[in-house]
């Protein structure tokens, strides 16, 4: 742990300062325009009550494939994972090697998380199709303790923070990550968060560091194991006012199959968006500004054919006009123009309950699908998804459906046979016999590689609302996009009796299509539908509070994906003291 957070803070001290060389272009904080026309949730994480950032933004079932430190993926309205764009502290954060943001680490500390619905590639750029999650991270000063009381697991998380700093450190062991074998994996976690307000900028960073022991892996040579480790780092920091963000996000992974290291990865942006947000009067608002991005991605991966090590990087910059004027309704009209075809517009209005918003969008190509590695051939002539979204809504419901055009598809490896010497005829001239020397041939293995042309459509509607202490939602999504339920359904309850704060949830998941390699027992369309209760009291004493919680109360215990079962019953304590 000290050698974790020495390294951390020299490296803060240096990444702080690195971006500043884009500062000529600055930028503005995401969250100083408000566009009208759509669905908007926020809530703040508590590290008491919940697991992971995911546990408190989705209302219904969420898992980690693999236990915690496996993948962990949102998807809005149905749509893709890349198909939502992910901010950190006003810094995009989904992989610039992948497009998509991986929610299996983060641990829930103390964050505000705000989930917009609808396409937004006006304000956000690229992958903000069918949504965005804006995350920001807070301090909450105090302490806190939390243990799994179940026998034979292992479950413990620990946070201190003052007004500036947080350290926490997590560590999880369960008995196999797959149920078909029962070795054991753990996953452990260290990270750290600096929050400073000085001279009218804020500075704020988040550090990870992870360790995670998983199933199912090949080594180069395609031998299968579940002796697999993955090491991992992450950190995002922002320097940013009213009118500039300027920061950079990273993450990086090496993967190891029976000690020996088969791939190893690591990407960055850095970012900058300057803008201003102008009240031309108090019916007329005006914001705009420009932004840009440099991405690196470099790779290390080994298979049967040799080793390789590659550095790809690229750059995006676009300038947005966003116009909001309330008339008979608050109407909203946004632009976007990028390089590389990087285009969007968007419309909205409101009155009262009633929204309505319609915009098209994009995701440019990530830099993986762009130039591979050893075992994926890149394509450097892909163009941009597209998309259109509509959504209307009154109040507590809304109705949706979105359109993705020219989405990028994986194309599977190949044998193809090519002829090195053609078949030979040769005619003796004496005896007119004829003789035949077969073809030489021989059988080229060929990687696999990224095509546009794929399209999609995702519709349906969703409901959510309280009445008093209890809280309803309901979604239904005509999607076959796989392992996104058609059918949510959640309701909550919390109350507070003589001191004592008691809440509840009970949620279900219906009828997720497989994925592509999700093999299905004969007759089964489905994966296994998911069901959760999980039950929760807390009690407040001056400055400390004390949390008994039941997860997974019914002890339900279900494949969430062919070969991963979901854990049983889980009795949690958690311990704060806040100063």
């Amino acid at each position: 742990m000290e050698e974790f957070f020495n390294k951390h803070i020299i490296k803060f001290t240096l990444i702080v300062t690195a971006p500043l060389w884009i500062a000529y272009a600055m930028a503005s904080d995401i969250e100083e325009v408000i566009v009208v026309g759509q669905q908007e949730k926020v809530v703040e994480t508590n590290p008491a009550t919940d697991t992971n950032i995911l546990n408190a933004i989705i209302p219904a079932f969420t898992y980690n494939a693999g236990g915690y430190g496996g993948s962990a993926f949102y998807n809005e309205r149905g749509a893709q994972t890349v198909h939502t764009a992910v901010f950190r502290n006003g810094i995009p954060a989904n992989e610039p090697g992948g497009s998509w943001y991986n929610f299996g680490h983060d641990i829930a500390s103390s964050e505000k998380v705000k989930v917009i619905s609808g396409a937004n590639g006006v304000m956000y750029g690229s992958g903000a199709m069918a949504g965005t999650v804006l995350i920001e991270d807070t301090i909450t000063r105090g302490l806190t303790m939390r243990n799994i009381v179940d026998s034979g697991i292992e479950n413990q998380f620990i946070k201190l923070s003052s007004n500036n700093l947080e350290v926490a450190s997590f560590k999880d062991t369960i008995a196999s990550a797959r149920n078909d074998n029962d070795e054991e994996d753990t996953y452990e976690q260290q990270s750290a968060k600096i929050i400073i307000d000085a001279m009218d900028f804020e500075v704020i960073a988040k550090f990870v560091d992870y360790e995670y022991d998983y199933d199912n892996c090949y080594d180069y040579n395609w031998g299968q194991s579940n002796e697999c480790t993955e090491l991992g780092e992450r950190y995002n920091v922002a320097i940013r006012n009213d009118y500039i963000t300027v920061g950079r996000n990273y993450t990086s992974g090496e993967y190891f199959t029976v000690e020996d290291p088969t791939y190893a990865n690591e990407s960055y942006r850095d970012f900058v968006r300057f803008g201003n947000n102008l009240d031309l009067s108090n019916k007329l608002n005006v914001a705009f500004g420009v932004d840009g991005e440099r991405n690196i991605y470099n790779t290390e991966s080994t298979n049967s054919m040799g080793a390789t090590e590659n550095k790809y990087e690229d750059e995006n910059f676009g300038a947005y006009l966003n116009v909001n004027a309330e008339f008979a309704l608050n109407y909203n009209f946004g632009l976007r123009f990028g390089n590389d075809d990087q285009n969007a517009m968007r419309f909205g209005l409101s009155k009262g309950e009633f929204f309505f918003n319609i915009g098209n969008s994009f995701r440019k190509a990530n830099l993986y699908e762009r130039f591979g590695d050893a075992w994926v051939d890149g394509n450097e002539d892909l163009m941009p998804e597209e998309g259109v979204g509509y959504e209307i809504g009154f109040g507590a419901i809304s109705v949706f459906k979105y359109d993705f055009e020219e989405t990028i598809e994986y194309q599977s490896s190949y044998t193809t046979t090519v002829i090195i010497t053609p078949a030979v005829t040769t005619t003796d001239p004496d005896t007119g016999e004829v003789t035949t020397t077969p073809a030489v041939t021989e059988d080229i293995f060929t990687n696999a590689t990224y095509a546009n042309g794929g399209e999609y459509s995702t519709q349906g509607f969703r409901f959510a609302n309280n009445y008093g202490p209890f809280g309803v939602m309901l979604s239904y999504t005509d999607t076959e996009q796989p392992r996104v339920p058609k059918y949510m359904g959640a309701i909550t309850y919390q109350q507070v009796f003589n001191g004592f704060t008691v809440a509840g949830r009970y949620a279900v998941n219906l009828e997720r299509a497989p994925g592509q390699y999700d093999f299905l027992p004969e007759g089964e369309d489905y994966l296994e539908d998911l069901n959760r209760l999980d039950l929760s009291a807390s009690k407040t004493w001056g400055k400390y509070n004390l949390t008994f919680k039941l997860n997974n109360a019914l002890d339900d215990v279900v494949e969430v994906l062919p070969g991963y079962d979901n854990r049983g019953r889980e009795v949690l304590i958690t311990l704060q003291y806040n100063w």
